[in-house]
């Protein structure tokens, strides 16, 4: 069991002194303090990742710096509002900053991936997601937008062909950070300080005793083999960088596509069951494994994606699905419920 350092000591009872005083300060306003100070109020009542390695704080900062970002029409890098989700992304942002701040971690070449990742949209200038979408004023709503290269996108507008790929297929990685993800595989991380402090050293989760690593309980949930198809609910001026396309399929009625494409698919596997809807993106910390559809689950680090999902998987208790191999599918021209947007 990792036990508290001297400076980790230091800053919990710091962290518990702020408590008091920011208790002590809403009782003196009614009981009102302003939105961040009650989330700090109530990190520092459960610090969950004070026992965290320097990198993975780092990691996390990046993550949610990246999510506190976007690319506007103008071209220019913007913080967004993240008032999404009660605010989850501002919640998290400072929290992360209470951490990096009292180990003195943050630096101009700290970030990692996030800098690179963010450079990159301005390679050639303009970013390519700028170009892309400049004429498509104003923007539209309820539509799918599926970026590829323009050969896939023609082929996907004349005659609604579409690769379906399973998503052991993702498990392979890739350079980008932007579709490098382990589709069968979702990691949380209970939060245990709080039995850190008591002394103890394991949790007892789903009627098993958990060794407390760093503070947390290490939760890995594997799920079966399914087959995958993704979309964008909005327009991303990233996106065309991040999966190294110039052009995007923009599907302008989003209820047609899906029954048209449950249809076809459910044709091919009649025994397999059809799910969709949008991805729902987790934090380890602060989530549980409390949805039987973990394939709609994605880590917050891709929340700017506003994916949505169509999935096919074999149904509760048919067992897991083997070696699943990608597979072409054709559900007709789709010149009257999209159109083609490229660069």
């Amino acid at each position: 069991m990792k036990l508290l350092n001297d400076r980790q000591k230091s800053t919990y009872e710091w962290y518990k002194n702020r408590f008091n005083e920011l208790h002590i300060e809403a009782k003196s306003n009614g009981g009102r303090l302003v939105r961040h100070d009650i989330w700090r109020s109530e990190y520092y009542s459960n610090p969950y990742l004070l026992l965290e390695e320097d990198e993975t704080i780092l990691e996390r900062f990046a993550d949610v710096f990246t999510n506190s970002l976007d690319i506007g029409a103008d071209g220019k890098i913007g913080l967004t509002p993240m008032i999404d989700n009660d605010a989850r992304f501002g919640r998290l942002f400072t929290e992360i900053i209470e951490e990096t701040n009292w180990r003195g971690i943050l630096s101009k070449g700290s970030i990692g991936y996030a800098s690179e990742q963010l450079k990159a949209y301005f390679n050639d200038g303009v970013p390519l997601g700028v170009r892309m979408f400049e004429k498509v004023k104003p923007e539209p709503k309820n539509c799918l937008f599926k970026f590829s290269k323009k050969q896939y996108v023609h082929e996907m507008f004349k005659y609604g062909r579409f690769r379906i790929s399973p998503a052991s297929y993702y498990a392979k990685g890739s350079h980008i950070k932007a579709i490098k993800d382990l589709e069968t595989v979702r990691n949380y991380r209970l939060k245990a300080i709080r039995e850190i402090l008591k002394g103890e050293s394991h949790f007892e989760f789903q009627g098993q005793r958990n060794p407390i690593l760093n503070g947390v309980i290490p939760i890995q949930f594997e799920m079966g083999n399914y087959y995958l198809l993704c979309t964008c609910n909005e327009i991303s001026r990233r996106m065309p960088t991040d999966f190294e396309s110039d052009a995007v399929l923009m599907i302008k009625d989003k209820a047609e596509f899906i029954k048209r494409l449950k249809d076809e698919l459910l044709i091919s596997y009649p025994d397999w069951e059809f799910i969709e809807g949008d991805v729902y993106y987790y934090d380890p910390y602060n989530d549980t494994i409390k949805d039987r559809n973990q394939e709609l689950y994605k880590h917050f680090s891709y929340a700017y994606q506003k994916e949505h999902r169509c999935i096919i998987r074999p149904k509760t208790g048919q067992g897991a699905a083997g070696s699943l191999e990608p597979f072409l599918v054709e559900i007709g021209p789709l010149d009257d419920i999209a159109e083609i947007i490229t660069v």
